[in-house]
């Protein structure tokens, strides 16, 4: 298939341009499974861990909860890895809850129901298999590309030429957009390929909602993401603003879901499923009713497919169809009745196909990038518009993949100032396709060496601010007349003086605040006194250089207990002000676990009702009204991590960490240590030295002076 809107390339040199780029884009999977793999076998995770019993311990909001006992060992098993499960002739994909190494006792949630009792499982942690069905996808793609679009996989990498242009919306539901929002929208609407740069708070997932609706009307929409949060949260935009006949008709619908939260059934596949089969789609309840008078396999009312589904319990749909089916083709095994093990198989083929028939009559189709690889039922699929949320965290080859399903116009949007891809491989083609975003790929951001990096560096050291217009944090900003990337630079979420340290810094000083910015900032006002008895200023240095702190190695990790210790006291602080939406990041994950659980031994029952702790990574996408952020760095140790020459990732993760704070952000550093250890001109440092001269300082002391006030 190629696309209707031709870029008037020769059909040779289309198919020639996209074998490279697939062979390219494979290269760089393999090179990442490597990686992967070596890293498994350090954690002793490279085989599969057969554990000695398992059983069903709970429901779990929104999936059921097993334990296993496994036989000891020293496993590198760690809270929210993933994991896939056999059992009893069936698997299910779940997330480590908890695992006690001593005891040798796991947790572990999954949104399948395997069973009440999982003896002889087998625990799968190795999840190169994902990237192994990606290659398998992208060579399927090089193989048959008539049966798919390449000149949309190469207009969407910057292969080929887009036609650019602008359409204004038809929907009342894009009426609320802000004029940048609006301009971006025209564009998307009216142009083949579109990048839309948004920055912290500018409005991406409501824009992306809003896209998605007008798209519709000229076809089939994909929305992807690489994260479930991303996907759910254009998923709860768009079930609030739809025509409720949208709804009402499954024409929406979300594969999949995160098993931190509950799914929409408006909008859910299973309830969607669930919805057909109850109508009568295939004889599928009718079988499955009889055999559950048969075999006695109804589970008890309260028990959902889609548990904790949002409304009430009796807009909620039954069971699951898979999970109903499943749970009856266990009974029946188990008793060794075949002829109905054998209808109860025949009735799950004709569930997956009603599921096909579901997903083929939606107008809007979200999922995550690794589902569309792996869900048959999306296998098939194709689409008229692509629209790719969290942009700079989207693989390339997950990239491609989507694109190729699409016909018509392929949308990005994200923030390339925000984090990259996680990737393991270090090696030249990983590092080339795996950690490069759409923005740079497509050419609207320049790769700057490291060299360029550097000299933009000099310069700010030099002149004392930011870099400028066309720079920042060392890195090159699109122009703002390139007509392939529009930019949204009117923001809602952060304070005036958080957003201009981060418009600074990240963002070459063009993000502006929006008129809501400006009234929240007078109303929280700017000279009322905290708990600490210092101006309640927008910034804080919280310095902890008169702690004398000490940094240790933990599991790879690094730990800094003095600076947990006054962490914790500023949380117990802020909690007594009356502050319940508050954030701790770190950029150590051993840091996070004490920092965890010392606030909540210490504060317990008191610790605020919002608080969250979390490595800066796990809280890309999330706001608080108060962030604090845990440098945990200090002498004599030199830090790689935190210098933006030895790790180039730095400023994102940096920039992602400042701009999550709403009202107040605190950061927390042993700031002459980090002057002694970093460069003079470090980011770090000179960041540092814009909050204690825009804001606050606050000089941590030996004392208790936190409950000495």
């Amino acid at each position: 298939m190629q696309t209707p809107d031709s870029f008037g390339s020769s059909p040779e040199s289309s198919l020639a341009s996209l074998w490279l780029l697939l062979a390219d884009l494979r290269g760089a999977v393999e090179e990442e499974i490597e990686a992967v793999t070596t890293d498994l076998s350090r954690r002793r995770l490279d085989r599969p861990i057969p554990a000695l019993s398992g059983r069903l311990r709970s429901e779990a909001g929104t999936g059921y909860r097993y334990t296993f006992q496994i036989a000891g060992g020293t496993y590198d098993i760690r809270a929210d890895d993933r994991v896939r499960i056999h059992a009893g002739g069936r698997e299910a994909l779940g997330t480590v809850h908890r695992f006690d190494r001593t005891l040798g006792l796991l947790q572990a949630v999954s949104p399948e129901w395997l069973g009440e009792r999982l003896d002889g499982a087998d625990l799968e942690f190795d999840p190169t298999w994902l990237l192994r069905e990606l290659s398998t996808r992208l060579a399927e793609v090089g193989q048959d590309p008539d049966d798919f679009f390449p000149d949309t996989v190469l207009g969407t990498f910057g292969r080929l030429p887009p036609r650019l242009g602008r359409l204004p919306p038809r929907l009342d539901s894009s009426d609320d957009l802000n004029a940048p929002q609006r301009d971006a929208l025209e564009r998307v609407l009216g142009s083949s390929a579109q990048l839309v740069w948004g920055p912290p708070g500018t409005g991406k997932s409501r824009l992306v909602a809003r896209a998605a609706l007008e798209l519709a009307l000229g076809g089939r929409v994909l929305v992807a993401a690489t994260t479930n949060g991303a996907v759910d949260e254009i998923a709860r935009r768009l079930a609030a603003i739809a025509d409720p006949a949208m709804l009402a008709g499954d024409r929406i619908i979300r594969v999949g879901f995160d098993l931190g939260a509950a799914p929409d059934t408006r909008i859910d596949l299973g309830a969607a499923l669930a919805r057909r089969i109850e109508g009568g789609a295939g004889g599928v309840d009718r079988t499955l009713a009889e055999h559950e008078a048969r075999l006695g396999g109804r589970p008890p009312s309260g028990s959902r497919g889609v548990p904790g589904s949002r409304g009430t319990q009796a807009d909620a749909p039954a069971l699951n169809p898979y999970a109903r089916a499943g749970r009856l083709l266990s009974l029946a095994r188990a008793r060794n009745d075949t002829e109905s093990a054998r209808s109860l198989g025949r009735a799950m083929l004709e569930i997956a196909r009603q599921s096909e028939l579901a997903l083929e009559e939606a107008d809007i189709v979200l999922t995550t990038f690794a589902r569309l690889s792996i869900r048959e039922e999306l296998r098939e699929l194709r689409f008229e518009s692509l629209l790719i949320d969290e942009a700079s965290t989207a693989p390339l080859p997950y990239v491609a993949l989507a694109a190729s399903r699409v016909a018509g116009p392929s949308i990005a949007i994200g923030d390339f100032q925000q984090l990259p891809p996680v990737v393991s491989s270090t090696a030249p083609a990983a590092a080339r396709w795996l950690r490069t975003d759409l923005f740079r790929e497509a050419g609207v951001v320049p790769d700057t060496g490291a060299a360029a990096r550097a000299a933009a560096a000099d310069v700010m050291a030099d002149t004392g601010v930011a870099a400028g217009a066309d720079t920042a944090a060392g890195a090159a900003l699109p122009s703002p007349h390139d007509g392939l990337c529009a930019m949204l630079d009117l923001q809602y979420r952060m304070a005036p003086e958080i957003r201009e340290l981060v418009s600074e810094f990240f963002y070459g000083g063009r993000l502006r605040d929006a008129p809501e910015v400006a009234e929240r900032a007078t109303e929280r006002g700017t000279g009322r006194a905290t708990g600490q008895g210092t101006a309640h200023a927008a910034l804080t240095v919280f310095d902890t250089s008169g702690l004398d702190p000490r940094v240790e190695r933990v599991d790879g990790s690094r730990r800094n207990r003095a600076h947990a210790e006054a962490v914790a006291d500023f949380v117990g602080a802020a909690a007594r002000d009356g502050i319940e939406d508050i954030a701790v990041v770190s950029p150590y994950r051993a840091q996070t676990r004490h920092l965890n659980d010392l606030i909540r031994r210490r504060l317990g029952r008191a610790a605020p009702a919002g608080l969250e702790v979390s490595t800066i990574h796990r809280f890309q996408g999330r706001e608080k009204r108060l962030v604090i952020i845990d440098t945990v760095d200090a002498p004599p140790g030199r830090s790689w991590f935190l210098d933006e020459r030895r790790n180039r990732d730095f400023p994102r993760l940096l920039n992602v960490a400042l701009s999550r704070a709403r009202d107040r952000l605190v950061i927390v550093a042993t700031v002459a240590g980090l002057r002694r250890t970093l460069p003079r001109e470090a980011l770090l440092n000179r960041l540092l030295v814009h909050v204690e001269r825009s804001g606050s300082r606050i000089a941590a002391a030996p004392t208790d002076l936190w409950h000495g006030r």
